[in-house]
């Protein structure tokens, strides 16, 4: 009798244990994308997504995005018209999708002038598709209508 209370005290804790493990991969699975934000979750995120074939947002990080080197000129062949060249390398632990880059144009005294943000769509070209990989430098060229005349300088910031 007390062998069959033993065993029976067993599976019930064992049952009890694959609960509890299915319960905390369920929350784990609804809250992926809010975990998958931490890089210290976001591997364990990732292998379980997996194995329960689901999806993970894109690792987003747009203050891992270093500036490189930047420069704008006037376009010699178009009045009117700023080319902006910049290159910046991807320094987060994953592969990032093209941010949104945001340009500023500034007057002598550092005032904004004008400001635009580019979508990738707006700003790449066929040849430069897919994620930016960790450790990656890219490099963009971007033309903009300056109307003033007044621009001296230039600011620009990743989202």
């Amino acid at each position: 009798m007390a062998a069959n209370a033993e065993r029976n005290r067993r599976a019930l804790l064992a049952g009890i244990s694959v609960l509890v493990l299915a319960l905390g991969l369920q929350i784990i699975l609804a809250k992926r994308d809010a975990l998958a934000e931490n890089p210290a979750w976001r591997p364990l995120v990732s292998r379980l997504c997996l194995l329960a074939s689901c999806q993970l947002e894109a690792w987003r990080q747009p203050e891992a995005f270093v500036p490189v080197r930047q420069a704008v000129a006037a376009d010699p062949e178009q009045a009117g018209v700023l080319r902006v060249q910049l290159s910046f390398r991807n320094e987060a632990q994953w592969p990032q999708p093209w941010p949104q880059i945001e340009i500023r144009l500034t007057d002598v005294t550092g005032d904004a002038l004008a400001m635009r943000r580019f979508r990738p769509r707006e700003y790449l070209n066929a040849a430069q598709d897919g994620d930016i990989k960790p450790g990656q430098t890219v490099s963009v060229e971007i033309a903009l209508q300056e109307t003033s005349g007044k621009a001296a300088g230039f600011a620009f910031d990743f989202h």
